[in-house]
């Protein structure tokens, strides 16, 4: 198992920066960056760019891996998003995590493209494997292999996300009971199964809109949490930080636990 945070930038540069050195401190594994054009539940809240945000995360981190959670398919073009990630790649010395989602919000659907979700994996996947996505221009090659972590809920995007994923996310759903959540999630990796191609499992949680139970109340909330979906096929856990609800502190305690 491995433990992530997501980064909310709705703070200043230097407030994020201090976020993102602290995590690496703590030993997550990766530091991941929140991707709209604005804030979907409060747009009057400032809001950094995540694709500017990146880069300079890259050359002010040394070990932590890092990525958008996830890249919104529709703010930009296939092409412009892969030669956004193979740049910030080569910026952190390979430590990139690149997440691609089709994008909810209305916001981003109001102000985006109108690529399929399916053109977006597939020319990304050609980009992350050094393959040249236009004609008559040559690949940038990435400094290492990218690891491309897939959020999908519904059958095709699960489907894309069993075909080339590494990894796959989801924070389940809004206004979901603990029970349902659950429930939802574990049918959700069910489909996943059907597919022979190995990949991780992320679950995204830790707000109060996404996880219905108060899991930042204690360590010991957190274990539970964290140990029901471990026994339905989650390897990896990145959680909102700093947490909305409950204790920074514990978020702490937790990961420095190794539990």
């Amino acid at each position: 198992m491995s433990v992530h945070a997501l980064l909310i930038p709705n703070v200043g540069w230097p407030e994020l920066l201090a976020r993102a050195r602290r995590l690496e401190e703590l030993g997550v594994e990766g530091v991941w960056v929140d991707d709209h054009v604005l804030n979907p539940a409060h747009p009057e809240q400032p809001w950094l760019d995540a694709w500017s945000l990146l880069p300079a995360l890259a050359a002010s981190t040394s070990r932590v891996r890092l990525g958008p959670l996830v890249a919104n398919g529709i703010l930009r073009s296939p092409v412009v998003l892969a030669r956004h990630a193979l740049s910030v790649d080569h910026i952190s010395g390979g430590r990139l995590e690149l997440g691609l989602g089709a994008g909810y919000a209305a916001a981003d659907r109001a102000a985006g493209h109108a690529a399929r979700f399916a053109d977006v994996v597939t020319t990304v996947d050609r980009a992350l494997r050094g393959q040249p996505v236009l004609e008559g221009f040559p690949p940038l090659a990435p400094a290492r292999r990218i690891p491309l972590t897939i959020a999908a809920h519904g059958p095709r995007s699960l489907a894309l996300a069993a075909s080339y994923g590494d990894r796959w996310v989801s924070y389940g759903g809004f206004g979901l009971s603990a029970r349902e959540h659950l429930s939802v999630t574990k049918k959700r990796i069910g489909v996943l199964e059907e597919s022979s191609r190995p990949m991780r499992r992320m679950l995204l949680s830790g707000s109060p809109a996404v996880t219905a139970e108060p899991i930042w109340s204690s360590v010991g909330a957190v274990t539970d949490f964290v140990g029901r979906y471990r026994d339905i096929g989650i390897d990896d856990f990145v959680f909102y930080y700093p947490p909305s609800t409950g204790s920074a502190d514990v978020f702490e305690e937790f990961v420095t636990s190794g539990e």
